[in-house]
This record gives C-alpha cells, sequence and structure tokens, in this order.
C-alpha cells in the first residue's frame, strides 16, 4: 500500500486544440461555418417536413425527430470549442463539466436508437409493404421516438452519476486500498467454521449436481423441450455460475480466514454475482409469464412462447443483468478506499463495500436503491400481476382436477420466487438506516447457498414430468405409462 496527496478540484480547463497554435483562427473559421451550416440545414429539414403535409410518414417524422437531436446535440458541444480556441485557459465548473456531459450522452445515445428506428421503418417499408401502416403506426412511431429518448436519458443519468461520484476532494496522507479482507465467518471458533464448511461445501456439491442434472435431463428428454423447461435449463445454468462465483471462495475464507483479495478479485466477484443475481430474477420472471400464457391463452401457447420469443427473453435476462452489473461495479470501485479494507461479509457485496469507502457514497447509495428497485419491484410486480390473472382463470375451471392440475403446474414456481425475491428484498430495498451487515449476512447465505439449491429439489421432487424423465434416463419405465 502507498500512500498519495490529494488536491481538491472545483473546476476543469479544456486542452482542446491549443497545441496548434496560430491555426487556431483558421480552424475557428471552419468550425463555425461548419457549425453555421449545419443548424441552418436542420432548421429547413425540420420546418419543410412540418409545412408539407406530403412529408408527415413516419420515415419524415423519424428524420425531423433526428434533426432537432442533432441540433441541440450540436449546442451542447460546439460553441464551448469555438470559444475554446479563442480564449485559452477558461476554466469550466464541475456542474457545467457535469451538465454538458448529461446532455452530450443523452442526446448521443437518442441519435444512436432514432437511426436504429430509421432502419427498421425502411425494413417495414420494403420487406411488408402491405402491413406498413400498421407497424408503423402514429403510436408506433411515437413510442419509437420516446423509447430512444427514454433510453438516452437512463444512460445520461447512470454515466453522470458513476462519473460525478469519484472524489474531486482532499484526502491528505490516505492509505490506497491494493485489497480487502473478506471478514467472513472469522467471529466464530474454529470447530464452527470446520462444521459450516462440511455444511456448505455438501450443499453446494448437492447444487451443482442438481442443476447439472437437470440441464442434462431436459437437454436429453425431447418430452421436455418445451418452453417452461427452456427457461428452467437457462436458470439451473445461471444459479450454477452464480454459486461458482462466491461459494468456493466463502468456503476457502471458513479454512483460512485471513486471506487477502486484491481489489480486481473482488471487482470480478462482485460483476458475476450481480450479473448471474439480476439474471435470474428476470428469468423467473420469464417463468411466470410463461405459466400465465400457458393457463391465461392455452390456445395461443405455442405462437406466443415461439421458440424466438424463449431465446429473446432469455438473452434479454443477461443483457439487464450485463448491464445493470457494469453500473453498479463502476460505481463502486470509482470510490476511493483509503484506510479500511475489512469486508464485513463473506463475499463482496455492494453495501458492505460502499461502508468502507472513504468519501460521501450518497449518490452511489442512491444508484443501488435505483438498481435494486429496478430487478426486485419490477419483476415482482409482473410476476405478482401473472399470479393474480393465473389464480382467477383457475378458480374459473369447473373441475377440481383441473384446477388442481393447473395449480400443480405453478407451485414449484411459485415457491421459487417467494424465497428468492423475498430474502433478496429483506437486504437490498430496507433503508440503510435499518440495515444490520451481521443481520444481511445470515439472510444472505440463504439466497447464495439454499435458494441455488432449491431450485434442483423443488423441480425435481415436485414435477411429475422431470420425475418421468429421470427414471427414461436410467431406463426405468415411469408408472404412469
Amino acid at each position: 500500500m502507498q500512500r498519495k496527496n490529494f488536491t481538491e478540484v472545483t473546476e476543469f480547463i479544456f486542452l482542446g486544440f491549443s497545441v496548434f497554435g496560430k491555426h487556431q483562427i483558421t480552424l475557428f473559421v471552419v468550425f463555425l461555418t461548419i457549425y453555421i451550416l449545419t443548424l441552418a440545414g436542420n432548421v429547413v429539414i425540420v420546418t419543410i417536413i412540418r409545412v408539407d403535409h406530403h412529408l408527415h410518414t413516419p420515415m419524415y417524422f423519424f428524420l425531423s425527430m433526428l434533426a432537432s437531436s442533432e441540433t441541440v446535440y450540436t449546442l451542447v458541444s460546439v460553441p464551448r470549442m469555438l470559444s475554446g480556441l479563442l480564449f485559452h485557459n477558461q476554466p469550466i465548473s464541475l456542474a457545467g463539466c457535469a451538465s454538458q456531459m448529461f446532455f452530450f450522452v443523452l442526446l448521443a445515445t437518442n441519435n444512436c436508437f432514432l437511426l436504429t428506428a430509421m432502419g427498421y421503418d425502411r425494413y417495414v417499408a420494403i420487406c411488408s409493404p402491405l402491413r406498413y401502416t400498421v407497424l408503423m403506426s402514429k403510436g408506433v412511431c411515437v413510442m419509437l421516438v420516446s423509447g430512444s429518448f427514454g433510453t438516452g436519458l437512463v444512460m445520461a443519468v447512470l454515466h453522470v452519476a458513476a462519473m460525478f461520484s469519484l472524489p474531486f476532494l482532499p484526502m491528505p496522507n490516505s492509505t490506497a486500498v491494493t485489497e480487502f479482507l473478506l471478514e467472513g465467518f472469522s467471529n466464530f471458533g474454529w470447530q464452527h467454521r470446520l462444521v459450516f464448511f462440511a455444511v456448505f461445501l455438501t450443499l453446494y456439491l448437492l447444487t451443482l449436481s442438481g442443476n447439472v442434472v437437470i440441464v442434462t435431463i431436459i437437454h436429453l428428454d425431447c418430452h421436455l423441450h418445451t418452453p417452461m423447461y427452456f427457461f428452467l435449463s437457462m436458470l439451473s445454468l445461471s444459479e450454477t455460475c452464480y454459486t461458482v462465483a462466491i461459494i468456493p471462495r466463502m468456503l476457502s475464507v471458513l479454512l483460512s480466514p485471513h486471506q487477502p483479495l486484491a481489489v480486481q478479485g473482488c471487482a470480478t466477484q462482485l460483476f458475476f454475482y450481480l450479473t448471474f443475481g439480476i439474471n435470474n430474477c428476470f428469468l423467473l420472471t420469464a417463468m411466470g409469464y410463461d405459466r400465465y400464457v400457458a393457463i391465461c391463452n392455452p390456445l395461443r401457447y405455442s405462437v406466443i412462447m415461439s421458440k424466438e420469443v424463449c431465446v429473446q427473453l432469455a438473452s434479454g435476462s443477461l443483457g439487464i443483468g450485463l448491464g445493470m452489473a457494469i453500473v453498479q461495479v463502476t460505481s463502486v470501485f470509482g470510490l476511493p478506499f483509503c484506510d479500511a479494507f475489512v469486508i464485513s461479509h463473506f463475499f463482496c457485496d455492494v453495501r458492505p463495500l460502499l461502508k468502507l469507502a472513504c468519501t460521501d457514497t450518497t449518490v452511489n447509495e442512491i444508484i443501488n436503491f435505483v438498481v435494486s428497485a429496478c430487478v426486485l419491484v419490477l419483476p415482482m410486480g409482473l410476476v405478482f400481476i401473472s399470479y393474480v390473472l393465473i389464480i382467477s382463470t383457475i378458480l374459473k375451471i369447473a373441475s377440481a382436477e383441473g384446477r388442481k392440475k393447473a395449480f400443480a403446474t405453478c407451485a414449484s414456481h411459485l415457491m421459487v420466487v417467494i424465497v428468492h425475491y423475498g430474502c433478496a428484498s429483506i437486504i437490498y430495498l430496507k433503508p440503510k438506516s435499518q440495515s444490520s451487515l451481521g443481520q444481511d449476512r445470515l439472510i444472505s447465505v440463504t439466497y447464495t447457498v439454499i435458494t441455488p439449491l432449491l431450485n434442483p429439489v423443488v423441480y425435481s421432487l415436485r414435477n411429475k414430468e422431470v420425475k418421468e424423465a429421470l427414471l427414461r434416463a436410467v431406463g426405468r419405465r415411469p408408472l404412469s405409462s
């Protein structure tokens, strides 16, 4: 570890084109001319499209939105650049820099997705001309533009929040932390830790073997090649990676409590923990949607839950996990860790790490809460709505046998959902003032060790189709046959 001196920064200076010396005037004239032409051209395009009703089509609607966005985009950066060419060493405050970055990222991202929408418009116009007016209705166009702007807004907020949560503060004589120490269960005696090691190792091996069996059976047995079991296999794979990211290190700490963990290793563990943890949340939501369609729209099930839709839902879940993990890891490890280095947990998690930071973590706490709400409240809400509709449909079934069969197809999923979301919500959604790291550690054992085991146990012992597939795999004829 080494000591570093930090200087307080309240403003920045753009280097710009100062290295070009006398050529800066030439650059100023060239850039000013291009800037004026850009503004004039975009204003003309927007005005013409607005005035001429012949241009009131989706293609020109997107073009006018792009021209408007490009106009504001250039206003954000070019005037400041021109000013820098004439007047050197002009300072810009932190707030001014943050504002410029916010609008730059917002509008640049918006432009990217508007160009994508324009590409989709051309695809529909050429490949599906007879359905063009339906597919590219006014509502769809507005939704695509709103989605582009909304995506830009979210990305801008995340980027600025992550960047300007970095410390521009004086921290004299602080020690830069290069490695952490996981406290784990070190407050227990070695006899208790040995018992924990044996118990957790047994549960870990059962989890791995159970998930491997489920994935293998689903892959081999053609009777299980359905959307429900596709999602179950994806969940089993994700749960396997999730446990591999956490439990081996936890077992190692139980045997040797004072093993250091490099900052890079901690960041890597947090990244994979969040990626697969969030992926699990949205996979459970997709499974809830699958059960909703199967029970409430059985005649359209094969159309709605096609192979392409299932792959898109699984890919979307993983994509959200990756995106949220990148945001969280960037936010947390952009903070300075000065003196404290003992993590009060058995793995690298967001809240214990934030407690070690030697600067204000308010912005990071907000980011953590927003991410937690998005990946817990949103999926829980969707699952809840799905089951309200499912139960209302089941209650309309005339026969008791039919109701029992319908409930049976949902019971396993519902049990896993309650345990998974329940434990995670207790830790990540409760106020910081009510947070107890010791309490959180005990609850974390549930969703890092027990919940992953719950999936193969519940779906194998309570699921008739999986049990029959297992019997077929070992060469025994199922009793039902």
